[in-house]
């Protein structure tokens, strides 16, 4: 089976020989892609609707993998068993979406050992989520699937002196790195300079649309965007990054 360049990428964090719960896994094609290498055994597919799970069937009868994919309708984690899983992939959904599932885990997620998540927006409130919540950013990834953009957080419990530094809680500046992926900046990643530059570009249109707006909770709202988009300008030119915002393969152009 051939993956999406994104999905390969989410497989990649997901350690040998482990207990999956892929969730929301429209037509399970990472669950498939999982069992077929061998990298696991036995992976928990679900998905709230019908139709993608009837998809998800039809690939997993095709490839013949029901002994490895339970497939099961229901929502989020409350169709998964405590310590049933060790690994929990969530890719695809919203960053609400994300901590709106993981929050109501209970039990289910303290007995997981790793969170492989895949926001399609609002990463950084899934990163808030994950520190305040007794979770440890272990890395991060960026990957670029049809000329779009994907975040890969993956978390792990953490240890007594991890949380101790993380109740303490990050301040204004601390909190716009996590917009960002504290990760990526450690590594340099080879695509942040094109997504940073993405980010800028998407926020000064946001910025723009605002300019005629004049209530004061809207001249608010133009200070935070501009102190966002400063913010950001001042890490690509910290860390010597530059790209060409133009340039269609999103490669990274230095001098």
């Amino acid at each position: 089976m051939k993956l999406p360049e994104r999905l390969l990428r989410i497989a990649s964090y997901v350690p040998q020989s482990s207990l999956v719960a892929d969730i929301g896994t429209d037509h399970a094609l990472l669950p498939v892609y999982l069992a077929q290498q061998g990298i696991c055994s036995k992976i928990i597919a679900t998905d709230l609707r019908a139709g993608p799970l009837d998809a998800a069937r039809s690939n997993v009868s095709l490839f013949n993998m029901w002994k490895q994919v339970d497939l099961r309708q229901g929502d989020g984690l409350e169709i998964i068993q405590p310590g049933e899983v060790k690994v929990i992939i969530i890719a695809g959904m919203g960053g609400v979406k994300i901590n709106e599932i993981l929050g109501r885990a209970g039990e289910v997620l303290q007995q997981t050992d790793r969170l492989v998540l895949q926001p399609s927006a609002g990463a950084g409130q899934v990163r808030r989520w994950l520190l305040g919540n007794g979770w440890v950013l272990v890395d991060e990834d960026l990957v670029i699937d049809d000329q779009h953009f994907y975040e890969i957080v993956v978390a792990e419990h953490a240890g007594a002196e991890e949380k101790r530094l993380q109740e303490a809680g990050p301040d204004d500046e601390g909190d716009l790195w996590l917009e960002i992926g504290p990760k990526l900046l450690a590594k340099r990643h080879p695509l942040l300079a094109a997504y940073l530059d993405k980010q800028i570009g998407d926020m000064e249109s946001v910025l723009i649309a605002l300019r005629r707006a004049q209530t004061p909770a809207a001249r608010q709202r133009r200070q935070e965007w501009a102190g966002r988009i400063a913010f950001f300008k001042s890490v690509v030119a910290e860390l010597g990054l530059c790209s060409d915002r133009g340039a269609e393969s999103f490669e990274i152009w230095c001098p």
